[in-house]
């Protein structure tokens, strides 16, 4: 038996609680719907501020709002397939609006990117985990 072997037997003994996930998803839910939010109110206005077409800032906006409520109604019903598409493809709606942000805004003359570079992380493990892979670990 190799290491990596007796690693994994290690690790698959180990409970997973369920409900820590919630600790990344609601404040990332709650983080991108304000800010889906905020593009609400001077909506052309923002946009050519970005120097941003409309459809693309409406775009922007639709998914934060839509991806923050599909991370947060993922985590409701767990034991779906639907729910766990929705999580994953809300976690990839708030990757790319996030990505795009760090692009534009703070690879030019801004620094700061952290908060987007965290949001980024959380967002980018609910896309690829979507809400867990329980079949083969206990579940708390």
């Amino acid at each position: 038996m190799t290491v990596i072997d007796t690693v994994g037997s290690y690790s698959r003994r180990i409970p997973t609680i369920r409900s820590s996930d919630w600790f990344i998803r609601l404040p990332l839910a709650a983080i991108v719907i304000e800010q889906g939010f905020f593009k609400l109110s001077g909506f052309a206005a923002q946009a050519e501020g970005y120097g941003l077409p409309l459809i693309v800032f409406a775009l922007a906006t639709f998914a934060d709002l839509a991806g923050g409520l599909a991370i947060l109604l993922g985590g409701l019903m767990r034991d779906r397939w639907e729910t766990d598409l929705l999580t994953r493809l809300g976690g990839l709606a708030i990757m790319c609006v996030t990505a795009g942000v760090i692009v534009m805004i703070y690879f030019g003359p801004f620094s700061g990117w952290q908060f987007q570079g965290m949001i980024l992380a959380a967002a980018a493990f609910f896309a690829l985990r979507g809400n867990g892979d329980t079949e083969s670990r206990r579940v708390l």
